[in-house]
């Protein structure tokens, strides 16, 4: 649903707010199937939960659902590389890449690679405390 929460027509603005969108969430739902961590804007949009919150607390925020077997998901996030996530739009990769590149493909990488590491053990329990608060 976040490609809702940006304009399309105007994805440059969009970005400029996302950080305040991302923290403004209580959850963020993460439904990883087999491209997930091949998605640069599904990378991005976690970089952005992890680097504004400590570790702990980002995780406790984080519902992971794995849409496949679960440790290929997990495997998949604590492998992550950076090079090897793409945008369908080559405008946005470029965007994005800027400030990647800017705060470093290994500081991003290892943002990515801590999820797996912090969020397993807290999915399965927020998974239901999500199904209750949006009952």
């Amino acid at each position: 649903l976040d490609k809702v929460c940006i304009n399309q027509r105007n994805i440059e603005d969009g970005l400029k707010v996302l950080p305040i969108n991302v923290m403004a969430c209580d959850k963020v739902l993460v439904l990883c199937g087999e491209t997930y961590a091949s998605r640069l804007w599904c990378a991005w949009e976690l970089f952005i939960l992890f680097s504004f919150t400590d570790a702990l607390q980002a995780a406790e925020r984080v519902v992971l659902l794995p849409l496949s077997d679960n440790s290929e998901c997990y495997d998949r996030l604590a492998s992550f590389d950076v090079a090897s996530a793409h945008c369908y739009d080559p405008n946005d990769e470029g965007r994005l890449r800027k400030v990647i590149n800017a705060v470093g493909a290994e500081v991003f990488n290892s943002k990515i690679r801590a999820l797996a590491a912090t969020v397993s053990a807290n999915s399965a329990d927020n998974f239901t405390a999500l199904c209750s608060f949006c009952r």
